[in-house]
Order: structure tokens, then C-alpha cells, then sequence
């Protein structure tokens, strides 16, 4: 069984209800809606047929929406897409307008304001690279410095500018609002420099209510040099791979993800890798061997996800990516140091919950248990179980959708819906309900021992002081 979770960019190669059963059928565990295209009104249909067609595949599949971000872009382009060449001129337009191969608008008011002379632009992931050679009126006149092809609402950066730039915007917060609606598992956080950014976006959630987990994406230095503290507020981190190899120097980003990687977990939170990872299939039906490579050592590293982008939003074959990611990441599975990862018990941390978590590993290990069961309001206990990455399966058992959906991006985990809790309870009754649900689904069968970790009935949502090993 596979543990490494797989993140798919749902997209014009992708909505297509076939195609996405074909996705979750081939082990898609979470989809990403990215806001920075497309209405929130296609975003919420795409996220509700998502849903539909698990639910009849008999899956948990979560729903991770990335905010816009401040993330500068290109504008639309006609037809989609324009080949530049190493040498051109190139256009950024200061208004309105359709691109074409001469030129393009941005998202950016002001352009011609923020660049001087000789200053690099990076478009699409640092792929395309433009030097500005002078200004006309609003519009920006360049020198293709590496060409590429330029797609529809690429990413653009001014790495002298970004800095100054809010993680959480007017725009983030519309999409927020509208994710809320449809009730998004995670929230994915761009250009996150330090924890206050992360906090700003989870103050604005409901208090009440379904709160999705907050994604904090590390693509900037200052996200690097702050990663401690980042990591210790943040639901989960992602390492954003192409603003990174920007904003930082793009031979430190291998070492970059694998720091990153080893401190979400000590810290026992899920971090998810992302851009490139299978571009080469966005076109064709083979990855490359660095391809392979890369995929299978982020595995090693220890991530919890893996992300496709462009590959399934608008590659040619979305399902043979997903199942290739899937080959790798099995494979590589099988090297991985376990179980125990060193995950350390912070200042502020609920040290008995996490010694409880880790001690009901050992014992698992020990004992070799079929699978650990862990009934969870917030999902706090199954992540603390799989943070020490145990050989066994993880199962989630949980009556609360959102808690479901959000554990779909924890390594190890399977999350399981079962009936709500009755008010009126005990500790035996918990037990015993968790075993018939895992029973149910298949996770466990009569004969099997499974150990049971969870907190007590009369303990507030998070707190996990208890473990049982039990006969099926």
C-alpha cells in the first residue's frame, strides 16, 4: 500500500468527470483548485463532483485550494499559448489586452513604475527570463533572455520587488470566502515569509464553524530563514519548488527542500513537495530518469505529498502521470528508514499526547498489529500516529467531513467516515465502535489484532492520553 500522498491540479485536461474518476481511481488522494484561474463558481462545481465521485468509488478525497497569492501574472493569451524566442523583443503591456507573440498585459497596475534598465523578469517558473530595455509610456519593452513557451496567467517576478508584497491580500480573502462555501479541507497560504503571515490568514476563518488547515507555502528567503517558527504555526508547509528556485539560488533548492522536509518532521507536520516533479509528461507518456529520481528522493526525504501541477490541469495524460507518480512513490517507499522518524517534542507541544502517540507505535511495531485505529474529532491523533511513521496503516475514523478530507494529506493515513459519536458514552463503547467501523471497511478482519489510540471521552478535541491493543 502506498503512504506518500498524491496532490493533483484539477484543470482543463482534468475536470472532464471521466478523466476525474479515472484520477481517484488511480490514487488521487487530494485535488487542487487553483484560484488564480478559473470563477469560484467552477472552482465549487469542480470541488462537489470531486466529492460525488468518490464517494461512489468509495474514497476520501480531499480538496486543497491555493489562494491567489500576490503573485504577479501574465495576462490571457489567444489560443493559449505563444512560443518566445532567445533574442526577440517582448512586450509587457500596461493594459488590457489579448496576448499574442509580441506582447502581453500583466496583473501588475504600475509596471513601468517598479523596473529599471537591465532588470531581469522571470516568467512561468524562471523558464522564460526578459531584461528590460526601456519603457513606452506604460508598457514595458524587453529582450527575450531564454525563451520558452508562455502560457495564459503565468507567474511573473521581479525578485528586487517581491519582498514588499503581502502574503494575505484583499483577493486572498475573497477566495477565502468563497472556499469556505464549498468547504475547502485545506487553504494553501503563497508567499508566506514568517508565521505572523500565517496567523493573519487564520484570523480571518470563522471561529465557529468548518476551518480548513492552512497550507503555508515556502517560496521566498525569508520563508527559508524563518522555517522554525513557520512550521510550528502552520497547519502544513509546502515547498514550492519553482518561486523558490527564484527567489533563492536555484542550486540550493535541493538542499533547501530537504531541510524544509526534515524540519516539518521533527515537528510532526505534513509537508507536501510540488512543481516539476513529472513535467516532462505534460507532453509525454515516459518521465525522464531525473524525473524518477527526483520524485522517489523527495519520498526519501520524508514528504508526506507529492504535487502535480501542469501535468493533470492541462497535460495530455493525467491519468498515466498519476499512476507513474504512484509507481515511483511505492517503490521508494520501500527504503525508507522506519519506523520512529525523529519527530521532537517542542515547548508548548502536548508532550503527553505525543508520548502517548509515540509509545502506541512501538507497540504496534511490537506487536505486529494490522493496522493502528485512531477515532478523531480534529485529526490530531492519527497525524501524531503517522509523524512517527509506523509500517503499518494508519486509519481515521471520523464522523467530521472536514477532518476527513484534510487527513487525505497525511502520509500513512486512511481516512474512514463513520456514524457520529452518541452524547451519552464511555470509553468501551468508543472502542468497540471504532473496531466494528475499520471492520466495515475492510481495514481489519476477525482474528487480526489492531491497537486503538485516542483520548478519553470527557477530553477536549486534539488530546490523545490512551492506547489499547485489542483482538478482532
Amino acid at each position: 500500500m502506498r503512504r506518500t500522498k498524491i496532490v493533483a491540479t484539477l484543470g482543463p485536461a482534468s475536470r472532464d468527470p471521466d478523466v476525474l474518476r479515472s484520477l481517484i481511481q488511480t490514487g488521487v488522494d487530494v485535488v487542487r483548485l487553483n484560484f488564480a484561474h478559473d470563477t469560484p463558481a467552477a472552482h465549487r462545481e469542480a470541488a462537489e463532483l470531486t466529492r460525488s465521485i468518490a464517494h461512489e468509488a468509495g474514497r476520501i478525497v480531499g480538496v486543497l485550494v491555493d489562494l491567489p497569492g500576490p503573485k504577479m501574472r501574465t495576462g490571457p493569451i489567444e489560443r493559449g499559448e505563444v512560443s518566445l524566442q532567445t533574442g526577440q523583443e517582448f512586450v509587457l503591456a500596461g493594459g488590457a489586452e489579448q496576448g499574442d507573440a509580441e506582447r502581453v498585459s500583466t496583473s501588475v497596475g504600475g509596471l513601468a513604475g517598479m523596473v529599471d534598465d537591465g532588470e531581469e523578469i522571470f516568467l512561468a517558473d524562471g523558464e522564460i527570463v526578459l531584461k528590460v530595455v526601456g519603457l513606452d509610456g506604460k508598457d514595458v519593452r524587453t529582450e527575450v533572455l531564454r525563451g520558452g513557451i508562455l502560457r495564459s496567467r503565468k507567474g511573473m517576478h521581479l525578485p528586487h520587488s517581491e519582498n514588499s508584497i503581502e502574503a494575505f491580500t484583499a483577493e486572498d480573502h475573497a477566495a477565502l470566502m468563497a472556499c469556505l462555501d464549498f468547504k475547502a479541507d485545506l487553504v494553501g497560504l503563497s508567499f508566506v515569509r514568517d508565521a505572523e503571515d500565517v496567523e493573519r490568514a487564520r484570523a480571518a476563518l470563522p471561529q465557529d464553524g468548518h476551518r480548513p488547515l492552512v497550507v503555508a507555502k515556502i517560496e521566498t528567503a525569508s520563508g527559508v530563514e524563518n522555517i522554525d517558527s513557520i512550521v510550528q504555526i502552520a497547519d502544513v508547509v509546502m515547498v514550492a519548488r519553482g518561486d523558490l528556485g527564484i527567489q533563492t539560488p536555484l542550486h540550493r533548492v535541493p538542499i533547501l527542500q530537504k531541510e524544509i522536509i526534515r524540519t516539518c518532521n521533527e515537528y510532526g507536520k505534513a509537508v507536501i513537495t510540488a512543481t516539476q516533479m513529472l513535467e516532462s509528461m505534460t507532453d509525454s507518456l515516459l518521465p525522464t530518469r531525473a524525473e524518477v529520481t527526483d520524485v522517489a528522493n523527495a519520498v526519501l526525504d520524508g514528504t508526506d505529498a507529492l504535487m502535480l501541477s501542469e501535468e493533470t490541469a492541462v497535460g495530455h495524460n493525467p491519468v498515466a502521470t498519476v499512476k507513474t507518480m504512484a509507481q515511483i512513490a511505492e517503490t521508494a517507499e520501500v527504503r525508507l528508514r522506519r519506523p520512529g522518524a525523529a519527530v521532537q517534542w517542542h515547548p508548548g507541544d502536548d508532550r503527553v499526547s505525543w508520548a502517548v502517540a509515540h509509545a502506541a507505535v512501538q507497540a504496534a511495531e511490537d506487536l505486529k498489529v494490522a493496522a493502528i485505529l485512531c477515532p478523531t474529532r480534529s485529526g490530531a491523533t492519527p497525524r501524531r500516529v503517522a509523524a512517527f511513521r509506523p509500517r503499518m496503516p494508519v486509519v481515521g475514523l471520523t464522523s467530521h467531513r472536514g477532518t476527513l478530507g484534510a487527513l487525505s494529506m497525511t502520509w500513512g493515513v486512511i481516512p474512514v467516515e463513520m456514524p457520529p459519536w452518541p452524547e451519552a458514552r464511555d470509553e468501551r463503547d468508543d472502542i468497540q465502535r471504532t473496531v466494528d467501523a475499520a471492520v466495515e471497511m475492510g481495514v481489519v478482519t476477525i482474528g487480526q489484532l489492531a491497537a486503538v489510540v485516542s483520548g478519553s471521552p470527557d477530553r477536549r478535541a486534539g488530546r490523545t492520553d490512551s492506547v489499547r491493543v485489542v483482538r478482532i
